[in-house]
């Protein structure tokens, strides 16, 4: 994967101790998938304060991983190192390897803007530019490049809506205002346009911790649609999310990866004590 700058004239492409463990989708082949992302040692410090240790992990392609973990483990902070998001906090170090598709993403060479062209995010509160749902979609194409032509950019965004599940809902409205949706249609149409430019990873941090249970259920339901093209990455607080549409799952704690390992062996065989005792209740 190239993560460079285009040169002139090149295309810019794109508490209940007793709760129940959830009931988990077996993981088939996913977790012996091709691994998109390759992470060694990465470590992370805000300014003296060191918030990741020595974390490592290979993440396949074509499926989706689920990151867990209480509140400040650092699974968040873990998921912007991949597209560098981290790069725009003041003080913030990341030392380490992150590797997508054999191309470390903080080597000189990379540029970043092109980086988080290729992993898209999205964010635990929907965000859809206050602009019309068509331009909300056609507008990642536009600035990189994809196509100058009308027709092109129109099948995109058909494209880019029906692959979010949203193009029924909002084919007869495509100028009007993305902020007139529902939250659950807004987080689809910013999952329309991030897909638009043909990302190879997708990042979701909380994606549905806004949403309501139907919406919730919607989301879930695309984002087992999506992983037949992508590698996807979810950060949940809901284990019962991460059993539900993970086939990998990695926990965290206090900043270290504990393990890691197919959703349903980190679901009924934890091989480490912390890890049981998150699942079950016992802290968290």
């Amino acid at each position: 994967m190239n993560f460079q700058s285009p040169q002139a004239g090149e295309e810019r492409l794109p508490g209940a101790l007793q709760m129940a463990v959830p009931t988990v989708k077996s993981a088939g082949d996913a977790s012996r998938g091709e691994i998109k992302v390759d992470a060694r040692d990465v470590n992370v410090f805000y300014g003296a304060k060191q918030a990741l240790f020595n974390v490592s992990i290979g993440i396949p392609d074509r499926s989706v991983t689920a990151f867990i973990g209480p509140s400040g483990c650092g699974k968040t902070t873990f998921l912007r190192c991949i597209n560098r998001m981290n790069d725009l906090i003041e003080g913030c170090k990341v030392s380490g390897v992150i590797e997508i598709e054999g191309t470390n993403a903080y080597d000189k060479s990379v540029d970043p803007v092109v980086l988080r062209a290729r992993v898209g995010m999205v964010f635990q509160k929907p965000n859809p530019f206050p602009k019309s749902i068509y331009e909300n979609v056609a507008y990642g194409p536009r600035i990189h490049g994809m196509t100058t032509k009308k027709s092109e950019l129109d099948a995109i965004v058909e494209k880019s809506l029906r692959r979010a599940g949203l193009w029924e809902e909002v084919k007869d409205r495509l100028h009007q205002s993305g902020m007139g949706l529902s939250g659950g249609q807004q987080q689809r149409l910013v999952i329309a346009r991030t897909v638009a430019i043909e990302p190879q990873v997708i990042l979701m941090d909380e994606p549905c911790s806004a949403l309501d249970p139907i919406a919730t259920a919607r989301i879930e339901e695309l984002i087992d649609e999506l992983r037949t093209n992508y590698c996807i990455i979810i950060v949940t607080h809901s284990m019962a999310q991460a059993a539900r549409v993970s086939q990998k799952t990695a926990f965290f704690h206090l900043g270290t990866l504990v393990e890691t390992g197919s959703t349903e062996e980190i679901f009924q065989n934890p091989r480490d004590k912390r890890t049981q005792d998150y699942i079950t209740g016992r802290f968290g």
